[in-house]
Parts: C-alpha cells; sequence; structure tokens
C-alpha cells in the first residue's frame, strides 16, 4: 500500500527544506526525501576529534531586515532558533601591490577603495551607484509581480532599465563604463569567485545582486554553522505537521496521463502525491526520475543544455589548528590571496589546475563561530575553484565507485590539498606543525553529498547567457513538478531559500487552481482567450512617409519552430512578409488572415510574420521563443487535415532588427508594414498604414495577371 501526501519534496537543500516549510505552515501534508543521512545540501557541516568544519558557506549575504535571505529566515521561524552574526569587515584581499578591506558599511568600502585609486574617485562612486539602482530595480520587479503591477512584456525595458541593463551584460562590460583601471577591476571584483566565472563571462547581475545584499543587508554567520539553518528549517516542517526521511535516494517519479503521481526511492518506496517539488538537479528529476518521453523533445534538449554546461566545483582543505590564530592576532575571518591582477589567468589556473597559482580564499571560522573549535584551537578552511575533469577526473578515469578508495585518486587529491598547505603556510607561521585534523574535499566529493553533474557547486554556469529568464524555469511541462535550487534560481543559499519561497507561492496556487509567474519572470505572452483580431477590426495609425529601398535587402531568415529558411533574394514564390513587433502581434496576424482567406494554397503564395525584436533583451529571448512557439502551436491546431504548419505558419524572427530596417520600416509598434515580392525577390508593392493588406492583395492579382 501507497503513502498519500500532498506534497513530496526531493532533496533537503535549502531550496527544498524552505518550499516544504512554507507548505508545512500553510497546512499541506508534506514529505521530504533526502538521499544524504542529514538536511541542507551544501548547507551542512561534519565534526571530526572536537572541530567542527563548516562544508560551504562563507557569509550569508542579506541576512538582516530587508535583505533576500531575512523574509525567509523570518517566515520559517529559523531567526527564533539561530543568531546571525554580522560580519564587519566583510573581508579582506590581498594582491601583489594592494590590501583592500572590505568593509561592511558600502560607503567607508567607497572611501577603502578611493585611498587605493584616487584618480578613480567618481567612477567608484558612480560604479556603487549603479550596482544600487539595478538591486532596487530587481527588488521592484519582484515586489511588483508578487503585488500583481508588473507591466506588460513591453512595459519592462522602461520600467527597471538599470535590471535590463544589468542582466543583459557581463559583470566587466558593466565596470568598464565607470573605472579604468585594470587593477582597481581586480580588486573590486574579488567575489568573482563565489559565482564561479571570472567577470568577462560572469553576468553582471549575478555579481551586483549578492554585493548590494552584503553591504546593504548584511554579510551574516549563523552560530553553529549552515547546518544550524538546515536543522532549524527542518524542526519548522517537523512542527507544522511534515517529514523529512533520510536515505531515500528518489529513483522515480510515476506520470499517468501527462501527471505526477508518485514517487519511488531505491528502498522501495512509493508515495503518492498530488504536487511534486525536486530540489534534485532537473537532468535527474526530468530526464532519470520521469524520463524523455513524457516531455517535449525541446524541453528534454533544454534540460540536457543546461546539466551540460556546469559550473566549477570547488577544491576545500579543512584544517583542524592546535593553534589559537585570534590570540596569535590573525585579524580575518575571510581572506583572499590573489597572485595576479589578470582574473582571466586566475580563472585559466583553476581550470587547469595550476594549484600554485590559483586565488585562494581562507575563512577562519573561530572569528565568526568560537564554538567550532575546543578551546585555544582553530578551524581554517582553504578554498579554490577546481574542474571536473582534472587529472583524468582527480585519477579516477570516470569510475566513481568506491573512489575514495583509488590510489591514484587520494594521491592527486593530497598533493593538490598540500600545495595551498603550503602556500598558506607562508602567510602564518608555524601552521604545519599546529594541524590535528586535515580533510579535502574536491569537486567528487561535491557530487558524492550533492549529486550534482560535475560537482558543480552553482548549478548551471552563471554566464550573460544562461541567468534568470534564460535558465531553466520552475514550472515543468508536467503541470504538477517543480523545479527549486540552484540549477533553476543560481547559486548561492540566500538564493536557495528564495527560491523555496518562490516555488512555494506558485505551488500553492497550483493548489487553488490559479497560476503564479516566478518571481524573475514576466508574464510575455498575451491572454489564451485573447481573440485574434479580425481584418475588418483594425484601426491602424498613417505613420510617416515611408517608401520601398533601393536596391532591395537580400537577407534570409530562419522560421521558429519548423527551422524553414526564407531567402528575400529568390524566395522561389510570391512571397507576402508582413512587419510588425510585439506590440502589433495581432495586427499582424489578422493580415496574415486576410491574405490566406483569398490565397490559401501553400504552393502559390507564401505568407510570413516578420516579428522585429531588436529591443528585446537577450536575457527574454528564450521567453519569445517560446511564445513563437505557442503561437505556432494555436495555428497549427485551426490547420485543415494534410495541411503542414511549416507551410502555412511562418514566423520569421528578426532578431536584430536588420531585415526590418533594410526594408525602411522602424517604429513597429504603431502598426504594420506588409512587403510583396515576385517570384525573384523583386519588391512588387511596399505598403504601410491603413490599407496595406488591401493594396498587398491587389499587388497579388496583378502578379497572378
Amino acid at each position: 500500500m501507497s503513502e498519500k501526501f500532498d506534497v513530496v519534496v526531493i532533496g533537503a537543500g535549502l531550496g527544498g527544506l524552505a518550499a516544504a516549510g512554507y507548505l508545512a505552515k500553510q497546512g499541506r501534508s508534506v514529505l521530504v526525501l533526502e538521499h544524504h543521512s542529514i538536511p541542507g545540501g551544501y548547507a551542512h557541516e561534519f565534526k571530526r576529534r572536537g572541530y567542527r568544519f563548516e562544508v560551504a558557506l562563507h557569509a550569508l549575504d542579506g541576512a538582516g531586515p530587508g535583505g533576500w535571505a531575512y523574509q525567509q529566515l523570518a517566515d520559517l521561524e529559523v531567526l527564533d532558533e539561530v543568531d546571525f552574526r554580522r560580519m564587519d569587515p566583510f573581508y579582506t584581499v590581498e594582491f601583489p601591490d594592494h590590501k583592500v578591506v572590505a568593509h561592511a558599511d558600502p560607503v567607508a568600502y567607497e572611501a577603502e577603495l578611493i585611498g587605493h585609486f584616487p584618480n578613480e574617485a567618481d567612477g567608484i562612486r558612480s560604479l556603487i551607484d549603479a550596482m544600487i539602482n539595478v538591486f532596487f530595480d530587481v527588488r521592484r520587479f519582484v515586489s511588483d509581480g508578487e503585488n500583481k503591477r508588473r507591466p506588460t512584456f513591453s512595459g519592462i525595458p522602461n520600467s527597471y532599465p538599470h535590471m535590463i541593463a544589468a542582466m543583459g551584460q557581463s559583470w566587466e562590460e558593466f565596470m568598464s563604463a565607470h573605472i579604468e583601471s585594470d587593477e582597481l577591476a581586480a580588486v573590486f571584483s574579488t567575489l568573482w569567485a563565489y559565482y564561479g566565472l571570472p567577470p568577462s563571462q560572469l553576468n553582471a547581475a549575478t555579481f551586483i545582486l549578492p554585493w548590494v545584499s552584503y553591504h546593504l543587508y548584511g554579510a551574516y554567520y549563523p552560530e553553529g554553522g549552515s547546518m544550524a539553518m538546515s536543522r532549524a528549517f527542518e524542526a519548522t516542517i517537523l512542527k507544522h505537521g511534515g517529514e523529512v526521511r533520510y536515505r531515500q535516494d528518489v529513483d522515480g517519479i510515476e506520470v499517468v496521463d501527462g501527471k505526477a503521481v508518485a514517487v519511488t526511492t531505491a528502498k522501495g518506496l512509493r508515495v503518492e502525491a498530488d504536487l511534486i517539488i525536486s530540489n534534485a538537479n532537473p537532468n535527474d528529476t526530468m530526464l532519470r526520475f520521469i524520463g524523455p518521453d513524457h516531455l517535449p523533445n525541446e524541453y528534454a534538449g533544454s534540460v540536457k543544455e543546461a546539466t551540460d554546461r556546469p559550473a566549477l566545483g570547488s577544491l576545500v582543505v579543512y584544517l583542524g589548528l592546535e593553534k589559537d590564530l585570534i590570540a596569535e592576532g590573525w585579524p580575518h575571518h575571510e581572506l583572499f590571496v590573489t597572485t595576479t591582477y589578470d582574473l582571466e589567468e586566475d580563472y585559466a589556473a583553476m581550470r587547469e589546475g595550476r594549484w600554485e597559482d590559483v586565488g585562494l580564499v581562507i575563512s577562519h571560522y573561530d572569528h565568526v563561530d568560537p564554538t567550532c573549535s575546543p578551546e585555544g584551537s582553530s578551524v581554517l578552511s582553504i578554498t579554490t575553484l577546481a574542474p571536473w575533469d582534472y587529472s583524468d577526473q582527480w585519477g579516477t578515469h570516470g569510475d566513481l565507485d568506491d573512489y575514495s578508495d583509488n590510489k591514484r585518486y587520494v594521491e592527486i587529491k593530497e598533493a593538490a590539498g598540500q600545495t595551498l598547505v603550503d602556500r598558506v603556510a607562508e602567510l602564518i607561521p608555524g601552521l604545519k606543525e599546529s594541524i590535528v585534523h586535515i580533510e579535502i574535499g574536491t569537486p567528487i566529493t561535491n557530487w558524492r553529498y550533492s549529486l550534482n553533474p560535475s560537482g558543480s557547486i552553482y548549478g548551471s554556469e552563471q554566464a550573460v547567457d544562461n541567468m534568470y529568464m534564460n535558465r531553466l524555469s520552475e514550472g515543468t511541462p508536467i503541470a504538477n513538478v517543480f523545479l527549486t535550487g540552484a540549477w533553476v534560481f543560481g547559486g548561492g543559499m540566500s538564493a536557495a531559500m528564495l527560491s523555496g519561497r518562490n516555488v512555494a507561492r506558485r505551488a500553492d496556487s497550483y493548489f487553488s487552481g490559479g497560476s503564479a509567474d516566478s518571481l524573475f519572470a514576466p508574464d510575455l505572452e498575451p491572454d489564451d482567450d485573447e481573440p485574434v483580431m479580425r481584418e475588418d477590426e483594425l484601426r491602424l495609425s498613417t505613420p510617416a512617409a515611408t517608401t520601398a529601398p533601393t536596391p532591395r535587402p537580400s537577407h534570409t531568415l530562419t522560421a521558429a519552430v519548423s527551422g524553414r529558411e526564407i531567402n528575400f533574394a529568390s524566395p522561389g514564390l510570391p512571397t507576402v512578409l508582413v512587419f510588425h513587433d510585439q506590440d502589433s502581434v495581432k495586427a499582424g496576424a489578422a493580415a496574415v488572415i486576410a491574405v490566406r482567406s483569398e490565397h490559401d494554397d501553400a504552393a502559390s503564395v507564401t505568407v510570413a510574420n516578420v516579428v522585429d525584436l531588436h529591443s528585446v533583451p537577450k536575457m527574454f529571448r528564450k521567453f519569445a521563443e517560446t511564445s513563437m512557439r505557442k503561437s505556432y502551436a494555436r495555428a497549427e491546431e485551426g490547420l485543415s487535415d494534410g495541411r503542414r504548419a511549416e507551410d502555412y505558419v511562418v514566423i520569421l524572427p528578426d532578431w536584430d532588427g536588420s531585415a526590418t530596417q533594410g526594408f525602411g520600416f522602424s517604429d513597429m509598434g504603431e502598426d504594420i508594414g506588409v512587403v510583396v515580392l515576385d517570384t525573384h525577390g523583386e519588391i512588387a508593392g511596399f505598403h504601410r498604414g491603413e490599407s496595406a493588406t488591401d493594396e498587398a492583395l491587389e499587388d497579388l492579382r496583378r502578379l497572378a495577371d
């Protein structure tokens, strides 16, 4: 006999725990299944010889009032159980010629930077101001989404311009608009390693949002470590009637008639559920547990693409020291040590495993949590980013069964760790002699405990084109299956908690029969029940005079969904091109319908929508593609038997607007333009205004004669 719950949550990472906590508090029956023996995902600890080692957390951003994490911590009663200590200074960084203290107060940190780089004072100030503008744009975007005040798609760029700009460019590009010094850029970018990519590749907003959150709302560390947070989340779930079961490896999600009905585990447990939330990686969730047979091919491909772009893992050396570093005057909780101002070179060293050259983070946890080591002792960790495939996958040749007993793996791991220890020993006299316990974690260790592909610590890499609207959505093609965590929301513990809150919100809407979009994804499409305007309902404005181009444009555009190519220089058939943008979609559709009503044979006339999308930010392109796919599917449903959609539904995205501009059109939101081409690509008609469609039909009649 199967058990039954309202919600089953797969994975007890912070995203899964937060989602489970919210839903349990709402009165839902909730079961969390976790393959490990403890909760938290990367938010956990291990203990050796009286020392407590923090697995991953360096600093939690925004745990003060108003911050990203604060509301979740308050809602889920964590603040009632755990004390959080704000760090000041946040960190210190040592470069070859600069040692810079990142004060918690952003104005104090600004002054510190100006002291080192006085010629860049104006740029430093304008950069920080610009970052704060981005942060508040995003906060308003989220708030407007929660309160149903968010504008339609076309209004988003004007309503949140700082957010749109930052999400569509690299951190390096963002900085370069304000500062010139390469050394300053390197110093200011110290936290890039928290996010897994150097400034040239890292999405600007991914750097900016936590940076502002750290400095305005605090960089915190919980007393008792991140495990104290995880246990507090667990306690809230249990208090409100939920359950958490450990050592349960999920191996399947049963789907019947397009709906998930049950979760199974390797131990033979079968649990029925009305809704499933997975904090596991999407490849396991969608392709292994559910299976590609239940998914559209395109979605299955996007899942594979996401997990084929994992962020880096980490190499961490955990040290228990019989040495009181605080008493000996070591002043840092977090000290970054970087051998070069060239962060591209630093990243290359990490990817290649040149441990003698990589940037390091030295974390001394006794500064923020004296309970982590015996009296008179210290806990220290040394961290750097590290690749999965280093030295033939760390000497395992890809065979991960009993990898920890593999002699070659142990040799490679210990050699890498020893190199890091040797470097830190140059900064801390007597370090080696005081080591009581040493343990080394690699990307394979990360994989063992998290099951994340390639041991990634941030989910999918956080590149410009792979964040926010371009990441996998929490929603899936299975209506009652949701995703949460780093693979959909981005890396970081506060992000994981926010992801859990967001998906719980969507789950609650699912149960109530409503819908809720992601807080970070706008509604880009018209309502499904909104009727398509008939041609006789159109009231198009009369534009300024527009003339046909000379010579004629020779663009080739590829149709959405079908992949059909249309070459304007030699179309082969008389062709009607209807130009519009996302704001004049209905007018464009009406024009196509009007032409097809007189020329319904695709073998005699090609009719195509050319959609000017040059104003669509790159971060929204996947949503524009989704909108076009849905338009294609709706049009396909209306075709009579025997008609191929690729012949009759031709939607040509003009991403850079070059085809639209080449034909002399602009400001397509005002109305549509219609161009008729003969079989040789010569312009037989060029129209804009109220009578454009009627005039195009006259052109076709003349061509037929």
